[in-house]
């Protein structure tokens, strides 16, 4: 299996749900603009893996997962009380890490085929 093509299209599936969600539930500015160009980077990040797989772009997919999932559970304890917005912060954060998992992957399988 390609790791590195499955974190790509995870992070572009992300970006994509992330930005639908933004334009269609947020209603604070910031949260629009700060989700929505989050979801740029990994949209960019995501194409870049699947058009041209590199272990030079692994720890990009590292940093810009840790970023996602910060911003995420800061969305997710700030709308603590509404349980869709919760859920649906929670459900993006986990399909970020888990395209931040599908790179290390990647890289670990790379690392065990060396001779």
């Amino acid at each position: 299996m390609n790791w590195l093509r499955t974190a790509g299209i995870l992070w572009v599936v992300s970006a994509l749900l992330a930005t639908a969600t933004s334009l269609i539930f947020r209603v604070d500015p910031v949260q629009v603009v700060v989700t929505i160009a989050a979801s740029a980077v990994t949209a960019v990040l995501g194409i870049w893996m699947v058009a041209r797989p590199s272990n030079t772009v692994v720890p990009l997919s590292y940093v810009v997962g840790l970023g996602w999932l910060a911003l995420y559970a800061t969305l997710t304890v700030q709308q603590s009380g509404e349980l869709a917005a919760w859920t649906t912060d929670v459900f993006l954060a986990v399909v970020g890490l888990g395209a931040t998992l599908a790179a290390y992957r990647a890289t670990r399988e790379a690392i065990s085929r060396r001779p």
